[in-house]
């Protein structure tokens, strides 16, 4: 099941970023879904009642298409149950999402050592397209 986080989320969503490699509390998390808004959407999946992944979607104009660009991040599934299916309902989600408001590019960053994560994403049909730069500003 795919359901919407909300604040009561706080906890196992600060776990499963925790396993994404972002470690943070359950305040860190319930802080920041305040300053999210209606470019963003959460998702949880659930399996066995149980919370077994996360992914969120930012949507944003993008000048270099005639549409809007869809990010997906965080995007992770609970490492007790990877390899169930968990993943593939989340990236459908996220996908139906970023059409259903007429975006035309789907896109997510990932770490270079994340292999695994790279087999499945192309596996969703997504194209490794380059490299992503970055610098902490602190």
């Amino acid at each position: 099941m795919i359901r919407d986080a909300g604040a009561d989320d706080s906890r196992v969503v600060a776990d499963l970023l925790t396993q994404l490699g972002y470690p943070c509390s359950a305040a860190d998390v319930a802080r920041r879904l305040m300053r999210l808004g209606s470019a963003d959407r959460l998702f949880l999946a659930e399996l066995e009642g149980r919370v077994a992944g996360l992914a969120g979607i930012h949507v944003s104009a993008a000048l270099e298409y005639d549409g809007d660009a869809a990010k997906v991040s965080p995007f992770v599934v609970d490492e007790r149950v990877r390899r169930r299916g968990v993943g593939a309902a989340l990236m459908r989600a996220v996908e139906e999402e970023a059409r259903a408001r007429g975006c035309v590019l789907l896109f997510l960053t990932t770490a270079e050592q994340r292999q695994d994560a790279h087999a499945f994403y192309r596996s969703t049909g997504l194209e490794e397209t380059g490299r992503r730069f970055a610098k902490r500003l602190e």
